[in-house]
């Protein structure tokens, strides 16, 4: 009966990767056709949506710990995954099953085959944690958007809160190429008469953000006017700080390592708060929360520390993590997809490291290793030639700048870095979410989503 199961489980998981051939095709008439036919799963509990171009995955994380510790079956989605699919949909912080992803597949695409609806990946497996979420009957469900907002699948549920962490411009191709345009795009999550909860935005988009909440009717919250931070510590990698926020002090020890989670932390507090959620189980639901492969350490002699950093807003973030990492070497592993504005990563990047291991993600959308070498050379890092890495340390120690080296693949890019950077150095791996599921991801299944 196992070997059974775990073919029925392989043989699901294939063709729930096979869906990508479709490709991403936004828009709600599928996705709400789709959750009609399943009895509207989603309407059995109370869902909150959270958008944004950095920190939405940190912020279902912290939520989704915070509800939790209130008392409450917490059911969250995320995208996508690192190590295995099933950590996309989690309830109570443990990963669905491979019964219930079985079972949830086998039903979302029976109702498909009935009424010949060609739904895309995403479609299919945000309907898969939706139908979940009900039989485990959860009392909220914590949703990450995955493109955009207003016509992302998730966006077909009903939310009872809205949050957006940050509003940057990425995916321009598809959102627009304009602060009001991505702005729209994103707001799309908010209701009227309901509350969008907003972190730490730039000005123009906050003009943006407001202008769509005030046309949909919804009531805006901008944490950063709303809270104001003291008693800021740094306790090894993570903070602690004090805040009022609603009338309620809190004082808070972030679970999380780096400085920008204290913005997610925030987000995810106020958010909390504003479904009735006390303090006591704010104050803990984010000491515990910590969202993995966020600034996280992953081995030390050298340290390895994986983190996602996929786009100029993130590679600042990063930048100020290893600008302040002691450290004897410091070397960056680095890989991207080719629709990222990854050139301006590198430039961002660049100076705070002693060298670059570049490599290639096996990915159709992936940047090639050419590029991303023509990349670091407009940049003005030196790419250099060394068939080992106590050979490329010799020839960094010549150069003068930030040096590159390219290793195709990335576990041997990992291996050449980690040499590199020596037992007393440090290997930051960062550029694409995509570089980590190949490095560590346990399917070996790489998707577009």
């Amino acid at each position: 009966m196992r070997a059974k199961h775990a073919s029925s489980y392989q043989k699901a998981i294939d063709e729930i990767y096979r869906l990508d051939l479709l490709g991403s095709r936004l828009g709600l008439d599928r996705m709400r056709e789709i959750l009609s036919e399943l009895g509207n799963p989603h309407e059995s509990y109370a869902c909150v949506l959270v958008g944004g171009s950095n920190g939405k995955g940190s912020t279902v994380e912290m939520a989704g710990e915070i509800l939790r510790c209130a008392g409450f079956k917490v059911g969250t989605y995320f995208s996508p995954q690192v190590v295995e699919f099933s950590e996309r949909i989690m309830v109570n912080g443990k990963c669905a099953t491979k019964r219930e992803i079985i079972d949830a597949y086998l039903r979302v695409k029976d109702v498909c085959q009935k009424h010949s609806i060609q739904a895309t990946f995403f479609e299919v497996v945000t309907a898969m944690a939706l139908l979940i979420f009900e039989w485990r009957k959860v009392k909220y469900a914590v949703l990450e958007v995955g493109l955009g907002g207003r016509l992302d699948a998730t966006n077909a549920t009903e939310p009872e809160i809205s949050a957006i962490a940050s509003i940057s411009l990425e995916h321009t191709d598809v959102l627009g190429d304009t602060v009001e345009q991505i702005a729209h795009e994103k707001c799309g999550i908010a209701r009227r008469g309901k509350k969008l909860v907003c972190g730490i935005i730039a000005e123009d988009a906050k003009r943006a953000v407001k202008s769509e909440a005030d046309a949909i009717g919804a009531s805006i919250i901008f944490v950063e006017d709303d809270m104001r931070l003291s008693h800021l510590q740094q306790i090894g990698r993570s903070y602690s700080f004090a805040t009022r926020y609603g009338g309620v002090e809190f004082a808070l020890a972030l679970g999380a390592p780096g400085r920008f989670q204290i913005s997610n932390a925030c987000l995810a507090a106020a958010l909390c708060h504003e479904l009735g959620v006390g303090k006591k189980a704010i104050e803990r639901g984010l000491s515990r929360a910590a969202p993995p492969f966020r600034l996280q350490q992953i081995s030390s002699r050298p340290a390895v520390i994986a983190d996602c950093c996929h786009n100029p807003e993130a590679a600042f973030a990063l930048s100020n993590e290893a600008e302040h990492f002691q450290s004897e070497r410091k070397v960056l592993l680095f890989s991207a997809m080719k629709n990222k504005d990854y050139p301006k990563v590198l430039k961002i990047l660049k100076s705070h490291f002693d060298a670059v291991v570049l490599c290639e993600v096996a990915l159709p959308r992936a940047a090639s290793l050419e590029q991303l070498k023509a990349a670091a050379h407009r940049e003005g890092i030196g790419m250099l030639n060394a068939a080992t890495p106590d050979a490329a340390a010799k020839k960094m120690h010549a150069a003068e700048g930030t040096c590159a080296f390219a290793v195709k693949k990335p576990a041997h890019a990992l291996a050449f870095a980690k040499g590199l950077a020596g037992k007393k150095g440090c290997v930051f791996i960062g550029g694409s979410i995509y570089l980590l599921a190949e490095l560590f991801g346990k399917e070996k299944v790489l998707i577009a989503q």
